[in-house]
């Protein structure tokens, strides 16, 4: 699943130190230069690279390796490319605390355009006044824009040193990897142009802004025309992002207000208002803040003028940190302890054992005697950055035992986990619920969940800790190996490129499966991906023999230049972990291109890659993956006739000519459905919809896609995993649904009377069966 890497938890002391020079930061701001290209005006020997400051780690010891610092030099510098224009509210930057930390002060921030040496020449947005040890100081910029923030020493000799710098965002930038909660959700509008202008189209996640290409909804025109879309739930939105058409009349959106609540009275009108619409420039994807305003429906109107309402997309980011389907689960079957085991039913291990069953007599939950603080703590194996740590509360019982429970992250067990930092605290307990505690790359070894200051019994029927960043699901394709590969240099006749895309991680470069250059200025390493893809992320396999803190710093470039090597490609990333063996996945977010890039910027040194592993975006099944769908039993809201039976939609056969037998049909009927059981539970992968080509493929148009557990006419309620949005002749769907667990997959047409043909659905799963 999963969530961000890139968010950081600013917390109290920043807060305050924020609201000390007047910039309040939000608690969940955004850093946008964690993990982005560093250079600085030279590099104290070792361990003292630029990136060290864009590593996400806070250590004000230099010792420990995660200070930037450059040598005693007339006006030392250092810069980070955000990598496009920013509109900067702050800069914080974190000090050395062992030593030296004099040094800093007098330092400037500049916000520009202007790279690298050349930053001084940008505009100052401030000083850094505060120089204690180990001070953490906050710099208000107001929005100064620019691609480059620098931070240097003037008009004096002395070393430049920077344990952390982290850049905060004006306003409210969708944040990378968060949840729309729109997408394939029930919406409906005040009327409907025609056939192609549903309010289906404004959540099916395609952006395409010309309405005559089918993806915008759009009204008549009418007096205050609006559209709405229902969450499902209440949810805290932190922002609604419209993208306007760009063909023709852009201008219809100016004004356009966004409500969010939980009335439907008046179409949603009378729930608060979080923004309005102020930039319609063709085409353009607007950003409303609504800084956490509760509600289960996002409404758009036009107020108080005939218009059209046209709205070619509409996503709501929710302020949360919801695990995705799929999220790998770190705590499951970990080794855990707790204060005490209240009998045989309460091991402490029932509480990662996979099972959110609730009732305690069935054996699955965890349960201390009642005793003063009662923990439970579970050893993820090593230091991790948690994104979220989920909590399945007592069904049967008890269930208000549980709040004010706090939920602990960091590497101490002084105290069973209870000294470790809080990364937040359970407020929903009642009967059987499941609270999502945010962590937000919090990191640590350990996972402590402890009832402070009373007596009490602690009972957890399941915890999962849910890493942050874009972890890989077992059974993704990894579309560089065994590809082209080539390097700046070759170390010996056991080094060559071919090594880091031969499949094996071994990390002993003497084991001959490592590619290794010489020591040389800015080595590169690449690999031909043989044709354009969208990559997810990289992942790059370190050293474990020796020298693996060479690799920290290295970027990730994907693009499809060969131009200066694939220097001009986008970044998509910087390593920052470079420990002994370290595996380092990089975001890319599906960054387009046909060549991947790992160099090292701006020093001397040896790049030495034990394996690079590309995973592109999508969930398209492998070649000869098995369909576990195929006859097996299915069933459907009603026939249309004889031969539009539910077991056509699994014959094996995508024939979409609904004439030759081979695709199932309902009658034309309110929200019909289609069901398949697959005879077990299944972490599903992809869900393939084959559609009818000889004549009204439209029908499939917003159908959604749902896996879960609850049978035939019940499986609506299960979770969705996507909606089909191509529903050209014949058209085959893809729908990712990155591991999301259950027996049955349903396709349904929500909200309106239609008929549902499906000429073929195909089903795999996240694990081949070999």
């Amino acid at each position: 699943m999963a969530l961000p890497w890139a968010l950081l938890l600013l917390g109290e002391v920043l807060a305050q130190d924020a609201a000390t020079q007047g910039c309040l930061l939000p608690p969940a701001a955004y850093n946008a230069a964690l993990g982005r290209p560093a250079s600085q005006s030279s590099v104290f020997p070792n361990i003292s690279i630029a990136a060290n400051a864009v590593d996400g780690n806070r250590d004000g010891v230099w010792q420990h390796g995660s200070c930037a610092r450059t040598l005693t030099e007339r006006e030392p510098w250092w810069s980070v490319d955000l990598g496009g224009r920013r509109a900067v509210a702050a800069v914080v930057v974190k000090n050395r605390q062992d030593c030296c930390w004099q040094r800093l002060r007098g330092a400037q921030v500049h916000v520009g355009d202007a790279p690298a040496e050349r930053g001084r020449d940008n505009p100052i947005c401030g000083t850094i006044t505060d120089a204690g040890p180990g001070s953490l100081s906050t710099v208000c910029c107001a929005g100064l824009p620019g691609r480059y923030v620098s931070i240097l020493i003037p008009g004096r000799e002395d070393a430049l040193v920077l344990c952390e710098v982290e850049v905060v965002l004006q306003g409210c930038v969708p944040l990378p990897g968060a949840p729309n909660v729109a997408r394939g959700r029930a919406v409906a509008q005040s009327s409907t142009l025609n056939a192609i202008s549903l309010a289906v189209n404004a959540v099916d996640g395609n952006g395409d802004a010309d309405w005559e290409h089918g993806s915008c909804a759009h009204t008549e025109k009418e007096l205050e025309p609006w559209w709405h879309v229902d969450l499902g739930r209440r949810h805290a939105v932190y922002a609604v992002t419209v993208t306007n058409r760009r063909d023709c009349c852009w201008e219809n959106l100016l004004g356009a207000q966004v409500h969010v609540g939980d009335s439907l009275a008046d179409h949603g009108k009378r729930n608060p208002v979080c923004g309005a619409i102020l930039d319609t420039g063709p085409g353009v994807a607007s950003t409303v803040c609504c800084n956490g305003l509760l509600g289960r429906y996002v409404s758009v109107i036009i107020p108080g003028r005939e218009d059209f309402l046209v709205l070619c997309e509409v996503e709501v980011t929710a302020q949360s940190c919801v695990p995705p389907p799929g999220a790998q689960n770190m705590a499951l079957r970990r080794p855990v302890a707790q204060s005490s085991t209240a009998d045989r039913l309460g091991s402490a291990i029932n509480a990662v054992d996979g099972n959110r069953d609730g009732n305690w007599r069935h054996g699955s939950c965890s349960q201390t005697e009642r005793e003063p603080e009662p923990w439970w703590t579970v050893d993820l194996g090593r230091r991790r950055a948690v994104a979220a740590v989920v909590v399945r509360n007592r069904l049967d019982c008890c269930w208000h035992r549980l709040k004010g429970a706090r939920v602990h992250v960091g590497d101490s067990l002084v105290g069973y986990g209870t000294n470790n930092p809080v990364c937040g605290t359970i407020t929903d307990t009642g009967p059987g619920s499941t609270s999502t505690v945010c962590c937000r790359g919090l990191r640590g070894r350990y996972v402590t969940i402890a009832v402070p200051g009373r007596e009490e019994r602690l009972s957890l029927c399941e915890v999962e800790v849910v890493e942050q960043g874009c972890a890989v699901l077992p059974g993704a394709q990894n579309v560089a190996l065994g590809r082209p590969a080539a390097q700046s240099s070759v170390l010996d006749a056991s080094s060559g490129a071919a090594n880091a895309v031969d499949g094996n991680r071994d990390g002993n470069w003497e084991h001959g499966s490592c590619a290794h250059t010489t020591e040389e200025p800015e080595p590169w390493w690449r690999v031909d991906l043989g044709r354009r893809h969208a990559v997810y992320a990289v992942v790059v396999k370190n050293r474990h023999d020796c020298c693996w803190e060479s690799l920290k710093g290295a970027e990730v470039r994907v693009g499809d230049s060969l131009v200066d090597r694939g220097r001009r490609n986008p970044v998509c990333g910087t390593i920052t972990d470079a420990g002994r063996g370290s595996l380092s996945t990089v975001c890319c977010h599906g960054l387009r291109g046909r060549y991947v890039s790992i160099l090292i910027p701006g020093r001397e040194d040896a790049l030495v890659l034990c394996e690079v592993e590309v995973i592109r975006q999508g969930c398209a099944p492998l070649p000869g993956a098995p369909n576990v769908a195929r006859e097996q039993q299915a069933t459907q809201s009603s026939t249309s006739n004889g031969s539009g039976v539910a077991s056509k939609a699994v014959d094996g056969n995508r024939d979409g000519v609904w004439q030759h037998g081979s695709c199932s049909h309902t009658r034309r009927e309110r929200e019909p459905w289609w069901s398949v059981d697959l005879g077990g539970r299944r972490a599903v992968a992809a869900v393939v919809v084959k559609n009818r080509q000889d004549c009204c493929w439209q029908r499939l148009r917003g159908a959604q896609v749902h896996v879960g557990d609850a049978p035939a006419e019940r499986s609506r309620d299960n979770p969705i995993c996507g909606v089909i949005t191509d529903a050209g002749p014949g058209s085959l769907s893809t729908v990712c649904c990155a591991g999301l667990q259950g027996r049955y997959v349903t396709v349904t047409i929500p909200g309106r009377e239609e008929t549902l043909a499906l000429c073929e659905v195909e089903v795999y799963g996240v694990f081949p069966e070999l």
